[in-house]
C-alpha cells in the first residue's frame, strides 16, 4: 500500500543494499534482490490502487487523482486492480457534471469487473445508481439499487442503499 515513489526508493535501498552485501561476499543477498523483484511486480500488478481507493474513501479525491494520473500503463494491472481503477475514475468523473457518461462508462466497468468482495459490488452497483439518477433516469437507478440490495453486503453499505433510496424517493 505504499506510493510509487516509496516503492521506489525502496527497491533502490534493498538492490544497493543487496549489491553491498554481495560485494562483501554475503549470498544473503539474494533475497534483497527476490525482494525489490517482488516489490517491482507487484507495482505493475497493482500500482497505486489501493492507496488512490483508500484516498477516494477518505474523500480525498485530489490525491486519488494524483495518484491514478501515475498509472503509465494500465493494461499491465490485474484484473481486480483494473476494476477498482474503473471504480476510482467513475468517482473522479462525478465531480464534473458534465463527465455523467464518461463516469457511468467507468463504473460500469467496475461493477462488471473483478471486485474483490460483494460488498465492494454492491457499494459500487449502488454508486452506479447515484450516478445514473444525476442523468434523471430514476427507474435504471432504482433498478441497479435493487440489484444492489440484493448483494451481500455490511451495515454502512445498508446505510448508504437507504440513503439514496430516499434521495430516489425525493427526487421522483
Amino acid at each position: 500500500m505504499f506510493t510509487p515513489a516509496v516503492r521506489f526508493t525502496i527497491i533502490a535501498l534493498a538492490v544497493a543494499y543487496g549489491c553491498f552485501q554481495l560485494a562483501k561476499g554475503d549470498h544473503a543477498a539474494y533475497i534483497l534482490f527476490y525482494a525489490a523483484a517482488i516489490l517491482a511486480i507487484g507495482h505493475f500488478r497493482s500500482g497505486p490502487i489501493r492507496p488512490a481507493f483508500v484516498a477516494l474513501q477518505r474523500g480525498e479525491i485530489d490525491v486519488a487523482r494524483k495518484l491514478v494520473d501515475s498509472i503509465k500503463h494500465p493494461n499491465l494491472l490485474s484484473a481486480q486492480s483494473l476494476a477498482y481503477l474503473h471504480w476510482i475514475r467513475g468517482v473522479r468523473a462525478t465531480v464534473d457534471p458534465t463527465d455523467l457518461e464518461i463516469a457511468e462508462r467507468e463504473m460500469q466497468l467496475a461493477v462488471n469487473g473483478n471486485l474483490r468482495t460483494s460488498n465492494d459490488l454492491c457499494v459500487a452497483t449502488a454508486t452506479l445508481a447515484e450516478i445514473v439518477a444525476l442523468s434523471k433516469d430514476f427507474k435504471r437507478a432504482n433498478a441497479l439499487l435493487d440489484k444492489a440490495t440484493q448483494l451481500s453486503h455490511h451495515a454502512s453499505a445498508a446505510d448508504y442503499l437507504n440513503t439514496l433510496r430516499a434521495r430516489f424517493r425525493e427526487s421522483t
